[in-house]
């Protein structure tokens, strides 16, 4: 707190008469120091002048006595005119030096100021109390002789008084009128000053605005003026204030209120959409539990090919849906925070392949090469989330595909260190359309995509990325993206790790094995994860020489041989492809690898290859599309309580397909309750939302019976379309063993089973489920898309027009491209394959359609030079496409199109 102001009066009046009495107090001191230096250098120059005229005329008048060498009469004139002249010595000397004659002290002090010497200092002169002067004597204008006076310089102290008393007299005078001065400006200025000062000391501890300073004149006057202009303004902010803060309180109330209401909107609109999302989640999952178990089933019947297609476009346009929903589901649970991240060990090169193995069909059918590339630093194991990784590993690749057109995606992990200490770096890069720097800032934004026309070309609800942030970031993590248009995309995370278990050893080869590794066919992605893994087990790849190889499944079956010089031969061979036995059976591969590339089949492959041990001889599982064998739980008994008609017939069929005839349906939880109670079941499958009583209460109702009768406890399973809300996880509290979300598949439905019944081991009849996958030759010259297309668009009669259309046209264009390659006809080239690419398109001929595409830009940049090469092998390519149509439109083979020229392939040369 600031304390009030000291008297004015006093302070102000007292500095000014100290200033005055200073100021003249030293200019006193220094005129009077002036003044006497001047008085004693004036006193200096009279005493010389009034000494030397008395030595001349003594020395006249001593002429004749110094002449003659009288000394009486030397003496007598010392005497006469010396006298009274305050002299204290005075003596008449020879030429010679000695005296003649003299008069006073008779000692000459040897600190005389000589003034015959030129001017003397004042100071020398105060301290100093005799005076000395010499003239010569002369006759007849030659000196004779010498008059020597010395003077004391006792009036010098008189005169040095006198200029002090009359400097004190004037000081006092001229501080008389500096007070007098100093008294007139303390009328005129310090006294309204300080009246001013006691104002304003007083609105400061009293806040009392009304007060004002007495008006002056002059600048003092314009000041008080000044600080009353700013005290009524003061006031008239005071008065503005007070009348705001009047109704002040009425609208802080009110804004209070619509607040509070506001807020209570807003949770129960948030509340309101929790189960809204809740019950749409279990509504729209119901219906497409049905629909997707029964298209799933009828996919597995015995159909004619085309009706079973239809059944898996279903199936398939099914999952896609549930996909969308499941990504809306996922990001509404982390809006309401109740995401949850699990810590348990994990493997990182386990996700890698259970991602690039669920995405590998979806790959295939776009044509696009699709690998895993981990580092050896990577560890075995780390603390995370399994699930929630492969999903983030997931949405990246899924977003990596749906916006590249052509080329590949290539997965990585690798270790890094930050600051923070190791990381995990996850990437998935692409080939694709590439994202303009101006829409990366918000890439990972919910509901929006990189151009929002994107959604209608490529699908999607803008949801997968977002989800994958918020995913790295409950994880500890951050995510990025690079890209550039036309070139591709990186997206990337990385992960803190913690409880890190060592990586596996790296592969070493051994020095007898040859290091020559080369590829043929071999996707860029794909090759890059392999050559990063050989080079850093010593391998080097190659382009030429005998060595290893690693080629596509699909150049060996062409070429029916090995390749030249090989030492070892691993044949990549897409999942669900029946080729590899075959190939190994006929010799051509010493191993089989699928391919996308699983890290748990490579490396153990890579071990071998770099120790010179026996590869694995045997091919990988065909696991997607091939037939699946069902385990059998016959003479199970199941408990079915929903109270949906169709959900009741589809579980009953799925659960038939697994050899369980003896299903008891309820339709509510009173009666499975109730059934229960009657009767024994090795499992209760049971939906949550039932009339009556619901599934869950149902379950918490037998458990209680249980617990009472002490009655074996009978596993419950949750059988349920509820996702989200507090259904998602009311099975826990129900005392449930488990819970199956619908629309689930038979995948699904046997794990759970497996992990509640026993399955048979003995001759009961398996349940068989089957796909049509293409082989690999298949899936590289045939588009999926397209064929599907033809499929479901007309009859055996249409496929076969079809291709004999095909047939007929394609040798036609073909023809026509060897002329025009032939006369160098830029145009007619660029027209011939632009013909072929065309009809190759409509029909699915994938390869055929992009070597075509090829010539033809090449054609129109009019870059002929090569082409002849690129179209030697179009004859062979276009035969093998036919026969790969004649097997999967079921249409009888027909002669394959001749060219007017035909040129072997590569591969056909051996």
């Amino acid at each position: 707190m600031r304390t009030p102001f000291p008297n004015p009066i006093r302070s102000l009046s007292g500095r000014l008469a100290l200033a005055v009495a200073s100021a003249v107090a030293i200019a006193l001191l220094l005129l009077t120091g002036l003044s006497t230096w001047r008085e004693v250098e004036r006193y200096a120059a009279a005493k010389r002048e009034v000494l030397r005229m008395t030595a001349q005329i003594l020395a006249a008048s001593a002429a004749q006595a110094t002449a003659q060498g009288d000394e009486a009469a030397a003496l007598s004139t010392l005497r006469a005119i010396a006298h009274g002249q305050a002299l204290v010595y005075a003596a008449v000397e020879r030429g010679d030096g000695d005296i003649l004659a003299e008069q006073g002290i008779g000692l000459r002090l040897s600190d005389d100021i000589d003034l015959d010497q030129g001017p003397v200092s004042p100071l020398d002169l105060m301290t100093t109390r005799t005076l000395r002067v010499s003239v010569p004597i002369l006759e007849n204008a030659r000196p004779i002789g010498r008059v020597v006076l010395v003077s004391d310089n006792r009036d010098l102290a008189e005169r040095i008084a006198e200029v002090g008393l009359t400097a004190v007299l004037a000081g006092l005078l001229a501080l008389a009128l500096g007070l007098a001065v100093s008294m007139g400006l303390q009328r005129s200025v310090t006294r309204p000053l300080a009246a001013l000062a006691r104002t304003m000391d007083g609105v400061r501890l009293g806040h009392d605005y009304s007060r004002r300073a007495e008006a002056g004149s002059g600048e003092v006057g314009a000041l008080a003026e000044s600080f009353n202009d700013l005290l009524r303004a003061v006031n008239e902010r005071d008065r503005a204030i007070a009348r705001h803060n009047a109704g002040l309180e009425e609208e802080i109330r009110l804004r209070t209120h619509d607040l509070i209401e506001a807020k209570q909107s807003a949770d129960e609109a948030n509340a309101a959409k929790s189960v809204f999302l809740a019950t749409m989640s279990h509504e729209i999952r119901t219906p497409m539990n049905g629909m997707l178990v029964m298209a799933e089933l009828l996919a597995s019947a015995d159909l004619p090919p085309r009706q079973r297609r239809y059944a898996q476009v279903i199936a398939r346009s099914g999952q896609s849906l549930l996909a969308i929903i499941n990504d809306i589901l996922d990001f509404a649970k982390v809006e309401a925070g109740r995401l949850e991240v699990e810590r348990i060990p994990l493997s990182p090169r386990d996700v890698a392949d259970t991602v690039v193995t669920l995405f590998a069909e979806r790959a295939a059918s776009a044509g696009l090469d699709l690998a895993a590339q981990i580092d050896d630093s990577v560890p075995r194991a780390l603390l995370g989330d399994p699930v929630r990784l492969g999903q983030v590993l997931g949405n990246f690749v899924s977003n990596a595909l749906k916006f590249t057109a052509a080329g590949h995606v290539l997965v990585r992990m690798a270790m890094e260190r930050e600051a923070s200490g190791p990381v995990l770096r996850i990437a998935v890069s692409d080939t694709g359309i590439g994202i303009p720097q101006d829409r990366l800032a918000g890439i990972f934004t919910a509901f929006t995509q990189a151009d929002q026309s994107i959604a209608r070309r490529f699908g999607g609800t803008g949801l997968g990325l977002s989800i994958a942030e918020r995913l790295i970031v409950a994880m500890g993590g951050r995510v990025g993206v690079e890209s550039r248009v036309g070139e591709g995309s990186t997206f990337w995370a990385r992960l803190p790790v913690e409880g890190a278990e060592a990586a596996a050893p790296s592969v070493r080869r051994g020095p007898a094995v040859p290091a020559a590794v080369r590829f043929g066919g071999v996707g860029a992605a794909t090759r890059a994860a392999l050559a990063a893994d050989l080079r850093a087990a010593g391998f080097e790849p190659a382009q030429a020489g005998a060595g290893h190889w690693i080629l596509d499944a699909s150049e060996l079956l062409a070429s029916a041989c090995r390749p030249e010089g090989a030492c070892r031969v691993i044949a990549l061979v897409p999942i669900g492809d029946t080729a590899g036995p075959g190939l190994l059976r006929a010799g051509l591969a010493d191993a089989v690898l699928r391919r996308p590339l699983a890290q748990a089949e490579w490396r153990p492959l890579l071990a071998a290859l770099a120790a010179g041990a026996p590869l694995a001889a045997a091919a990988p599982a065909a696991d997607e599309g091939a037939t699946a064998i069902l385990p059998s739980f016959a003479g199970a008994r199941v408990l079915l309580a929903d109270d949906s008609a169709v959900n009741r017939e589809v579980a009953t069929e799925a659960l038939g397909r697994f050899g369980i005839r003896d299903v008891v349906c309820v339709e509510d939880g009173r009666a499975a309750v109730e059934a229960a109670a009657a009767d024994r079941f090795d499992l209760v499958l049971m939906d949550g939302s039932m009339p009556v009583l619901d599934g869950f209460s149902a379950a918490a109702a037998i458990r209680a019976r249980e617990a009472r009768d002490g009655a074996e406890r009978v596993p419950i399973v949750a059988l349920t379309a509820h996702v989200v809300g507090d259904g998602a996880e009311s099975w826990q509290a129900a005392g449930m063993d488990g819970m199956l979300a619908k629309p689930f598949t038979l995948a699904q439905l046997g794990a759970l089973l497996a992990r509640h019944l026993e399955a048979e081991t003995g001759d009961a009849p398996a349940a068989v489920v089957s796909s049509e996958a293409p082989r690999v030759s298949e899936e590289a010259l045939l588009d999926a898309p397209t064929i599907a297309n033809l499929e479901e668009l007309g009859d055996r009669d249409f496929l076969e027009r079809i291709l004999r259309l095909y047939l007929a046209q394609a040798p036609q264009a073909l023809r026509d491209l060897d002329t025009a390659l032939a006369r160098g006809d830029a145009p007619a080239v660029s027209r011939a394959a632009h013909g072929l690419k065309s009809m190759s398109a409509n029909i699915g001929a994938v390869q055929v359609k992009d070597r075509a595409g090829a010539i033809e830009r090449a054609a129109r940049d009019g870059a002929l030079a090569g082409l002849a090469d690129l179209a030697s092998d179009l004859d062979g390519l276009l035969t093998r496409t036919v026969g790969a149509l004649h097997l999967r439109l079921g249409v009888p083979a027909e002669s394959a199109p001749e060219r007017a020229v035909a040129t072997p392939g590569v591969l056909e040369a051996c």
